[in-house]
């Protein structure tokens, strides 16, 4: 007869047995072996970790594990997957990992980008998308229109600095958008200047291995006295809470002598329907700036780079609006009849999609898919760029070709039907980017504008040898990547191009 210990004893084991068989196993898609306790850590670049996890893809499949110094993240490959896993299983699927300085010691998890899931990131969604749902952004069409004939203007009076012209153009837009108010100011431009800082600030603390806290979590424990890099990052939150407080409280009060009304006063009344905090407020206004104008200015550089390297696009797209518009500016009205040209935006965002690795997600439970399980608080990097490249959706996926997104009647294809999107860049799931809806417009205007006033063609060297962009040379910014600055000349198309632009 067994004792009583005996019989306890074999009851705990028993329940650890019956446990242990009961839940799911860890079984993670394999992926590229590494080194004991390191794992893949050595194998990791410094910079453009996307093209590592593209080469990859290619080795293991669209689905594949990398092991950090025993952090364990899968990384999905394809159009499939990041739908399967990001999408149809957002429900746990959509935490983030953390990100200790750029998370929460600058921002206080105040950032979309880095916020945990969760009630707060919700309240927050809704009042984004009250501001920049479809039918909310067809308000800021006309200063859309307005700041897209400034930046052929820009280009009209000094072709110089490219990338710099577009990115104030996306910065002009996206201000007008969050804060009312007409084009920029030269007080204001000061102020764009600051929040482009604190994007530069930001993004640079995400990458990996920015500050050693997101290696040693306990650091963050360190007093401010014994941890030089914690105190900076905390006064550097309250001066740009301070900052980003004093942008809010201009926007709430530009409601009158205007010629519309920003996402800031317009909701400004759902604010306490949605129990969002004047600080919350203010971060969200500043943390879209900091997203919007960042991705944005670098997709439309990139669209002058398919330009250059692709002239027969160029052409096929200014016959089109040519046929549309003639000798007048094109506005949003014409935009159903400009189905090739949403396409040339669609396929510069898939080309090169300028947030190439995406943000990392964070299973909240364990997860099965396709024989494996992967357990709870592993990491899911989506990346965006081997998505986009993902031949099963995109044939030959290096090729700049608008035409993909064009059916056999001429218009713009819908969706595909197992994916969310067909411009995979704005992320998946519940973590899509909030304001895609205004940054499509935005875009969709200046390349239009771009197209209808300019030629573009190859610069020349002192030998009158044509200069190529490299199309394979990026500059990391922190998450997103820009193109390596490169030569090119826009061409008035028109004479009298100035005097078609409608009055500034």
């Amino acid at each position: 007869m067994l004792s009583v210990v005996q019989f306890i004893t074999a009851a705990l084991v028993g329940s650890v047995a019956l446990y242990a068989f009961s839940r799911p196993r860890n079984k993670l898609p394999p992926g590229p072996p590494g080194l004991p306790l390191l794992g893949n850590v050595l194998q990791l670049p410094a910079t453009q970790l996307f093209l590592k996890l593209d080469e990859w893809a290619k080795v293991y499949g669209d689905l594949y594990t990398i092991n950090v110094a025993g952090k364990k993240i899968v990384v999905l490959s394809s159009a499939t997957s990041s739908a399967d896993l990001l999408d149809r299983k957002s429900g746990v699927t959509s935490g983030r990992p953390r990100f200790i300085m750029a998370g929460e010691i600058l921002c206080r998890n105040l950032l979309y980008m880095f916020m945990p899931y969760g009630e707060q990131l919700r309240r927050l969604r809704h009042i984004t998308h009250e501001g920049f749902n479809v039918r909310a952004c067809e308000a800021y069409y006309p200063f859309q229109e307005q700041e897209a004939a400034n930046l052929v203007r820009s280009i009209l009076a000094d072709s110089g600095d490219l990338a710099k012209k577009l990115k104030h153009a996306a910065a002009a837009a996206t201000w007008r958008s969050l804060y009312s108010g007409p084009s920029l100011t030269p007080e204001d431009e000061e102020k764009v200047r600051r929040v482009d800082d604190a994007g530069e600030t930001v993004l640079g603390a995400s990458m990996p291995m920015a500050f050693l806290v997101d290696v040693i979590p306990i650091m963050k424990r360190l007093p401010n006295w014994a941890a030089s890099w914690k105190a900076w990052g905390e006064k550097w939150f309250w001066d740009t809470d301070k900052f980003f407080h004093g942008l809010l409280e201009e926007g709430k009060q530009r409601k009158n002598g205007v010629d519309h009304v920003g996402f800031i006063a317009s909701t400004a009344p759902s604010f306490q329907k949605f129990e969002v905090t004047e600080q919350e407020a203010a971060w969200t206004a500043g943390g879209l700036f900091i997203a919007g104008v960042e991705t944005s200015g670098a997709t439309l550089y990139y669209f002058v780079q398919a330009m250059l390297l692709y002239p027969e696009i160029a052409r096929t797209a200014q016959r089109y609006i040519d046929h549309v518009v003639g000798n007048r500016p094109p506005t949003f009205k014409d935009r159903d009849q400009l189905p090739y040209i949403v396409a040339v935006m669609k396929e510069t965002m898939r080309w090169r999609p300028v947030a190439a690795l995406g943000v990392p997600h964070v299973a909240d439970a364990d997860l099965e898919y396709r024989g494996y399980v992967i357990p709870k608080g592993t990491q899911l990097i989506g990346n965006v760029w081997s998505i986009a490249h993902d031949a099963a959706f995109f044939p030959e996926p290096e090729k700049y070709d608008p035409s993909r997104f064009i059916d056999s009647n001429g218009k713009v294809k819908k969706p595909f039907p197992d994916y969310h999107d067909d411009i995979v860049a704005y992320g998946a799931g519940r973590r899509m980017c909030p304001g895609r809806n205004f940054a499509n417009n935005m875009m969709f205007m200046d390349i239009a504008y771009m197209l209808w006033a300019f030629d573009f063609a190859l610069a020349k060297d002192e030998h009158g040898e044509e200069l190529i962009p490299d199309e394979h040379k990026f500059e990391d910014h922190g998450l997103v990547i820009h193109a390596a600055t490169f030569p090119g000349v826009l061409k008035p198309r028109r004479n009298d191009l100035g005097e078609l632009l409608p009055v500034a």
